[in-house]
């Protein structure tokens, strides 16, 4: 296997797989729970010459390696079945707090693992979401620009492609949900399809019969009853929190279900009892609670962001680089996603927008100035990933960290760009990944005739790359390039 000896490394000097409770990884990083963290040695991993960084944060030993992170997990979980678990040992977390004299808890708080797990479930769709919200912004540029018709076959086919994951995404998020939850997957599945059964569609076309929670944002009508229950339907698709949720009930009831059921009639029997009792409370209960925290997670991201949507905008995109330094983006990042799959659209996201290509226009200047080869390769290539991909860490750890002066006006650069995307209120409208591939996330689909935010995006993306670039051929002395050991 190509990664197998930096997988044996890491998971050695993280402890042994016997210290690992969970691993999950995102873009970059293998993110831990381990059992003791006194156990893993981190000068040993920053001595792999693989390894960027090593940061405990939210919980989590995080190892950033970079974009091959996704093969390094997969050998590892092949090689250590254990750790493929991704679920807390209860005894051997109870054995390691005997000996240690702390509660796992207290290493891990019940936000960072609820984070934790919405992270876990929704890595696995996002490259494809990216995929798909890159394929929307082209097609929304082409009918801006009289390309193509959105009558015309080939427009609707491609918007198949375009739109497949977000119409379906009950169903992608059981599916996710499950392996995370270790639910049968099918089960999942048919959970999160149920949240959208075109039976449901129909009832919702009709004249309710009621209304709960009148004239305020959570209003919700009741189209129907269960046994004598109301039942409040929503529009599920394109949804993330009550899939999740209603995966999470399941994996309970699953779990007695297999405990009292005998092995002779489990087949059946136990997708029986999951089934009918999950998607019932599922719709009645489970669904309209998570639709209306999710429309008060909104509203509550959109009050903050209208106090002052340029000053607001500005601190997060300065303070955007530390909270990566710091393993805290997974935080905010789901916080985004949710956002923009209750309102349609994010404002977290564009404030951010211009922090990787400020990243790439300082790491390429200093790629330029250095005179050792091999280092002038890493800084070059790791602007290229910064800029063209949106991928900060090799840029970041490898070089940036190092030029406080430099990362001090690349982060002031950055909040500038933000606060300029907030004052234009720049909105992200399909889900994209970050470089120069999330300017089509920006285009407006809705045949408005304007373009503002994608124009804002662009030109801010542009300034974000260029003025980092000149300022660091300005303050990267030649001298200190040239003193670096060949």
């Amino acid at each position: 296997m190509e990664y197998k000896n930096l997988a044996d490394n890491i998971v050695k000097n993280v402890g042994g797989p016997e210290n690992v409770v969970s691993l999950m990884h995102c873009a970059t990083r293998l993110r831990f729970v381990l059992k003791d963290e006194e156990k893993a040695n981190k000068e040993e991993l920053l001595k792999n010459s693989e390894v960027i960084s090593v940061l405990r944060a939210t919980g989590q030993y995080q190892v950033v390696i970079g974009n091959h992170v996704a093969d390094v997990y997969k050998t590892i979980t092949q090689n250590y079945p254990v750790v493929n678990a991704d679920s807390e040992d209860e005894n051997s977390a109870e054995e390691s707090n005997e000996n240690n004299g702390s509660s796992k808890k207290d290493k891990k708080n019940p936000i960072s693992s609820l984070m934790a797990v919405i992270i876990s479930i929704m890595v696995p769709l996002i490259g494809v979401m990216a995929a798909t919200g890159i394929v929307k912004g082209i097609l929304a540029l082409s009918t801006s620009l009289g390309w193509i018709s959105q009558e015309s076959g080939t427009y609707q086919i491609l918007y198949v492609v375009a739109d497949i994951i977000f119409y379906f995404m009950p169903v992608f998020v059981g599916y996710s949900a499950a392996k995370r939850f270790k639910v049968n997957e099918i089960i999942g599945m048919a959970i999160g399809a149920s949240l959208f059964y075109p039976t449901l569609a129909t009832m919702m076309g009709n004249d309710p019969i009621g209304t709960v929670f009148t004239d305020t944002i959570i209003s919700m009508p009741i189209h129907t009853s269960f046994i004598g229950i109301p039942v409040l339907l929503e529009s599920y698709s394109s949804t993330i929190i009550p899939a999740i949720l209603a995966v999470y009930f399941a994996s309970k009831v699953e779990a007695l279900a297999k405990k009292y059921i005998s092995e002779a009639i489990a087949g059946f029997a136990v997708p029986l009892v999951t089934l009918i009792i999950c998607i019932p409370v599922t719709l009645i209960i489970i669904g309209p609670f998570a639709m209306v925290l999710s429309k008060l997670i909104g509203a509550g991201i959109m009050a903050a962001y209208n106090l002052s949507p340029t000053l607001i905008s500005a601190v997060l995109g300065g303070l955007w680089i530390p909270i990566v330094t710091f393993g805290l983006h997974g935080a905010i990042v789901p916080i985004a996603l949710t956002n923009f799959f209750t309102n349609g659209y994010d404002v977290i996201f564009p404030m951010i927008t211009g922090h990787s290509f400020a990243i790439a226009g300082a790491i390429i200047a200093i790629g330029l100035r250095l005179k050792n080869k091999k280092q002038k390769g890493l800084a070059l290539s790791a602007g290229f990933n910064s800029g063209i991909l949106g991928v900060i860490e090799p840029a970041l750890y490898g070089f940036l960290l190092k030029e406080k002066k430099i990362l001090i006006m690349v982060c002031l650069i950055s909040g500038i760009g933000g606060g300029v995307i907030g004052f234009f209120r720049a909105l992200l409208l399909q889900l994209t990944p970050g470089g120069i591939f999330a300017l089509p996330g920006y285009i407006d689909t809705n045949e408005t005739g304007t373009q503002v935010g994608f124009i804002v995006i662009t030109l801010v993306s542009i300034l974000s790359f260029v003025i980092p670039f000149i300022l660091t051929l300005m303050m990267y002395r030649s001298d200190k390039a040239d003193s670096i050991d060949e």
